[in-house]
């Protein structure tokens, strides 16, 4: 499956508006403006975390994007070495369990240890480490944290069975145009591991993971830039057609 990747805002421009009179009648039940495909929540069977049933994961740091949509958890990643700060800021603002990243290629070691034990402190609801994340580091994870690890895999090349001895109980597969294939190479051979899947930027490719029985579909929201741009483009349309009234 090749995850689509554009400029628009796919599926998430299906968000329907919340009406002034749906607002003043029911003030007390709040949309979130970013809405989860209703098939995720009709068709994955979902996973638990911190005794949360869950089945859509937004991948974002961003504190406006997490408040402003409806997933279930969050996933809490970055291209750069993990910071206390941040994993301590979006656990402690969002109501929602937060998966944190704690190593990849940069860190590793007794650093991702240290990080692993802080999420759980500040109450991370699982870490996850990408796939040059090494197994032995897994293990003296393990031996520090009661939480889920995950691991996430990019391609088939990836040593599964050393990873889940390691320590590793979830997989979260993000391999681009592998991505089926290795969602199905670790239900075959490993289907007691429970399998979160990026899903895309359209309803296909969300559906396409679903089929193949992944526990939650990872969600990458618009950017502030693309929202803004299109808000934009909208308010300029409405300010010539006001002026075309007179």
């Amino acid at each position: 499956m090749e995850i689509e990747n554009n400029t628009s805002y796919s599926f998430w421009e299906r968000t329907s508006h919340i009406s002034f009179l749906k607002r003043l009648l029911y003030p007390k039940k709040v949309e979130k403006s970013l809405k989860t495909p209703s098939i995720i929540t009709e068709e994955c069977e979902g996973l638990l975390l911190n005794n949360q049933l869950i089945k859509s994961i937004l991948f974002s740091t961003d504190l406006a994007l997490i408040e402003n949509n409806d997933c279930d958890a969050i996933l809490a990643v970055y291209p750069f070495s993990p910071s206390k700060r941040i994993m301590e800021s979006i656990i402690n603002f969002s109501s929602k369990p937060v998966i944190c990243g704690v190593g990849g290629a940069r860190t590793q070691g007794r650093t991702s240890v240290e990080m692993s034990v802080f999420a759980e402190k500040y109450g991370a609801s699982a870490v996850i480490v990408n796939q040059p994340f090494k197994a032995k580091d897994i293990a003296k994870i393990k031996q520090k944290i009661n939480i889920p690890i995950i691991s996430s895999v990019t391609n088939l090349q990836c040593d599964f069975e050393k990873r889940i001895d390691a320590g590793v109980s979830i997989f979260n597969v993000t391999g681009g145009s592998q991505t089926l294939a290795i969602v199905k190479h670790i239900r075959q051979h490993f289907p007691h591991i429970p399998i979160i899947c990026t899903g895309g930027k359209s309803l296909q490719d969300i559906t396409r993971v679903i089929e193949n029985k992944v526990k939650a579909v990872i969600l990458t929201p618009p950017s502030n830039a693309t929202m803004f741009k299109k808000a934009m483009e909208n308010y300029r349309k409405g300010i010539v057609k006001f002026k075309n009234y007179f």
